[in-house]
């Protein structure tokens, strides 16, 4: 077993601001391995142990969201595995290392004939370990579907879990995509599902990413310290231009059990962060640590909030639905506020509708024409 290895976040993001075709995904692809080449062969100079673990942000390679799943699934949804998939393997093997190039989009056919997930997928030498589909999509602008959406419809946790813990030479990983970090619940059942490395990927938009909110370094190293858990959490760096509508904030980082920041990126714009991982320290931390072992200390008993407070509704329709579009979307989580606060302060609360921005204006000069 690996004990001390680099770990490098490569901080991109789609170039151009999306990938409208197929052959747009292989050429963000390609750039993407181009960074683990480099990040391979640089960080090698500097660190005996080499460079283990790569992780990339959210969609950074696969690009941002449309208006529909529809079109989403027949533009360039990804099936796993498939020829991306191999293409990272591919490059896992030749550097003997664990590869996640963040989230993606991903169709699933046997799943559901046109819903799309929005996946974080983690490959090494030995194929595809696991597909960590988003529990919490950020239903005003996504809209892939959750896996909680359909547990009522069918869906195999058999073959598909909701928290697929993968084993690996270097620790026990699995992770979490952005909105996923500001709930709690995620990173702890992992933990206790024996995740010793959180993964995390995100494409924070401003202001949200950067201070003073901050909330994808706040919460993440609140997942981290609570569940003594090292993350590796890779940021999309889109800076504010002309061609990217939706800048993002970077902030990728990596930090250690205790929530210590051990590199960090200083902004947006594409960048490298590492740092040295060492899973014997965590787990002589874990299990040596009398003052705060946060895991162990866990009264389960006394909480009771998941039963006397339903949450978010699965909305098992969408199984059969044609189409899920961003105003549908929007609306769901819409009435699912009104649904949870009604109930909470005893009083009829309605959400004020709000029209999300079209998907389908020009993102780059060059794909500039007439818009009717």
């Amino acid at each position: 077993m690996t004990t001390r290895f680099g770990a490098v976040c490569p901080q991109v993001g789609p170039r151009g601001g999306s990938a409208p075709c197929r052959e747009e995904v292989r050429e963000h692809l390609d750039y993407f391995c181009d960074m683990v080449d480099w990040a391979i062969g640089e960080y090698s100079l500097h660190s005996p142990m080499g460079v283990k673990l790569m992780v990339g942000p959210e969609l950074a390679v696969w690009g941002w969201p449309s208006e529909s799943t529809r079109e989403l699934h027949e533009k360039y949804a990804l099936e796993i595995p498939g020829p991306e998939t191999e293409r990272l393997i591919e490059k896992a093997r030749e550097y003997d290392c664990y590869i996640s190039p963040g989230s993606l989009v991903e169709r699933d056919p046997e799943c559901c004939s046109h819903l799309v997930f929005n996946t974080q997928v983690l490959v090494g030498p030995e194929g595809v370990l696991y597909r960590y589909r988003k529990i919490n999509p950020w239903w005003p602008l996504e809209t892939a579907v959750s896996p909680h959406d359909l547990l009522d419809a069918g869906y195999d946790t058999e073959k598909y879990p909701l928290f697929p813990v993968v084993e690996t030479e270097i620790g026990r990983l699995c992770g979490f995509i952005c909105y996923d970090s500001l709930f709690p619940e995620v990173a702890r059942q992992l933990a206790l599902d024996g995740c010793e490395i959180f993964v995390g990927s995100t494409a924070w938009m401003d202001p949200f990413g950067r201070p003073p909110l901050d909330w994808w370094t706040v919460c993440c190293r609140s997942r981290s310290i609570e569940n003594m858990a090292y993350g590796v959490y890779a940021g999309s760096g889109v800076p504010p231009s002309p061609a990217n509508e939706m800048p993002t904030s970077g902030g990728s980082f990596i930090c250690d059990y205790e929530g210590r920041i051990l590199a960090q990126s200083s902004g947006p714009g594409e960048t490298m962060t590492y740092a040295t991982l060492d899973i014997d320290a965590l787990r002589d931390h874990r299990t040596r640590d009398r003052g705060n072992n946060v895991l162990s200390n866990l009264r389960l008993g006394a909480f009771d909030y998941w039963r006397s407070h339903k949450g978010y509704r699965p909305q098992a329709h969408l199984r059969e639905a044609e189409e899920l579009t961003l105003a549908e979307a929007a609306d769901i989580g819409a009435c699912e506020m009104e649904h949870f606060w009604s109930a909470y302060y005893g009083r009829d609360i309605e959400v004020p509708r709000r029209v999300p921005p079209g998907w389908d204006r020009p993102w780059r000069p060059d794909m500039a024409g007439d818009e009717g």
